[in-house]
């Protein structure tokens, strides 16, 4: 099934929120589970009050002597509940320094412990840059979403890193401008294509602009467990970019396009 690496290279435009709220508002049959593999360390353990254990440690030591990665993954996932949508989330201690050491057992065998066979997994990968242990991660993942505002200094960033996103991923790299941006992703899309076709002689149709996600505090505040759900969550502004931010990353995914599809001729 698909693997999702979400990161960024500047700022903190909320990498944790985004896969959250992706695998929240998935359909039920993609099964999403999030994994906190940021090497600064987690969050959704305090955020939603979650236990210590089990953690992102719990499923390196499942992957080694599990005989599926479906099995090490319900050895490690705990339950962030979002209204009445229950998340399957591997959490990782903050700090980093576990996460540090588990990525490598998690990355080193390939694909196979970060893609099991059963659902979708969206990895949280923090910020992105030079030794990162989580450039492994990028490099077998479906699509890299890489979050950032459109400003001239976060674009600048994004730009100096295209080279070795480009040549890591072997999937789709798609970036995904927050709120409250300078520029239009168009504009964005311009600057980035022209850079990956002239100055790095790359495709330039290998970067995709999509955004910008809409200014929602709101629902923020709910993926970060300071606020209840209410029964209309889903129709609140960034869920609802959420949603359609799968079916633009659905011919990315083959395994989930088909359902998506189903999914879309089925609204009235």
């Amino acid at each position: 099934m698909p693997l999702i690496a979400v990161t960024y290279v500047k700022g903190r435009p909320g990498a944790t929120t985004t896969a959250l709220g992706l695998a929240a508002v998935a359909l039920e049959a993609e099964r999403p589970v999030v994994v906190e593999c940021d090497p600064a360390g987690g969050d959704l353990m305090r955020r939603h009050r979650l236990a210590a254990v089990p953690s992102i440690v719990d499923l390196a030591a499942a992957a080694r002597g599990a005989a599926s990665s479906a099995d090490a993954f319900a050895t490690a996932s705990q339950t962030v509940a979002v209204a009445e949508v229950p998340v399957p989330v591997v959490v990782a201690p903050a700090g980093g320094a576990q996460t540090r050491a588990a990525l490598p057992e998690l990355t080193g065998s390939g694909r196979a412990a970060l893609a099991p066979p059963d659902r979708v997994v969206v990895a949280d990968c923090g910020r992105l840059g030079p030794g990162s242990p989580v450039w492994p991660l990028l490099r077998v993942a479906d699509v890299v979403l890489v979050l950032a505002r459109a400003n001239a200094d976060e674009v600048a960033h994004l730009r100096e890193h295209l080279g070795e996103l480009v040549d890591a991923g072997a999937g789709r790299l798609v970036v995904l401008l927050g709120a409250g941006g300078a520029y239009s992703a168009t504009d964005v899309a311009d600057v980035l294509a022209t850079h990956v076709g002239q100055e790095l002689a790359r495709d330039p149709e290998a970067v995709t602009v999509l955004g910008p996600l809409p200014q929602d505090r709101r629902a923020a505040a709910v993926l970060r467990g300071e606020l209840l759900a209410g029964r209309r969550w889903r129709r609140l502004p960034l869920m609802e970019a959420y949603a359609r931010l799968w079916a633009d990353l659905a011919p990315h995914l083959p395994a989930v396009t088909s359902q998506h599809d189903v999914a879309t001729e089925a609204t009235p």
